[in-house]
């Protein structure tokens, strides 16, 4: 049998709990479609350029994040390099349809190079790891993005 005690502190343990969880879910985030140009020169123009780049930057603040877009083919290579001024700055990419993260890194200068799996629409979230938002600290980053095409 429950002891009294226990009866009256479920409910004010069920309420902290769910309140605690609430607070640690990350706002929306911000969403911003990536457009890539070209990396050859206007003379060459083959059929479809052998890669294309973008280069981002913004200034991140607490729970903040930013969520970049980038539409891509199967088979082609995407290059990520993240440099911050916070070692606590995070970035996840996602697949299209994806269930979890293709990977997820963080740092001052962090780095990821893959062959994409599918076609569609893949996202790379920029945050702050809790710690630091918790804090409210910011942290200012420049995102490269290359993708390949394969041949």
């Amino acid at each position: 049998m429950l002891n009294i005690r226990w009866v009256l502190l479920l409910p004010l343990l069920a309420i902290t709990l769910s309140e605690g969880s609430i607070a640690r879910e990350p706002p929306q985030a911000q969403r911003e479609k990536i457009e890539l140009t070209s990396d050859h020169s206007p003379q060459d123009q083959p059929a479809a350029p052998l890669s294309q780049s973008a280069r981002v930057s913004a200034t991140i603040i607490g729970h903040q994040a930013i969520e970049y877009l980038i539409d891509a083919r199967t088979g082609q290579s995407l290059e990520l390099d993240l440099l911050s001024n916070h070692a606590q700055a995070g970035f996840r990419i996602t697949a299209p349809a994806a269930p979890r993260a293709l990977h997820k890194g963080h740092g001052q200068s962090a780095h990821f190079s893959t062959t994409l799996p599918r076609d569609g629409t893949y996202r790379v979230l920029i945050y702050l790891l809790h710690g630091a938002a918790d804090k409210g600290e910011s942290a200012e980053f420049a995102l490269r993005i290359r993708l390949r095409n394969p041949g």
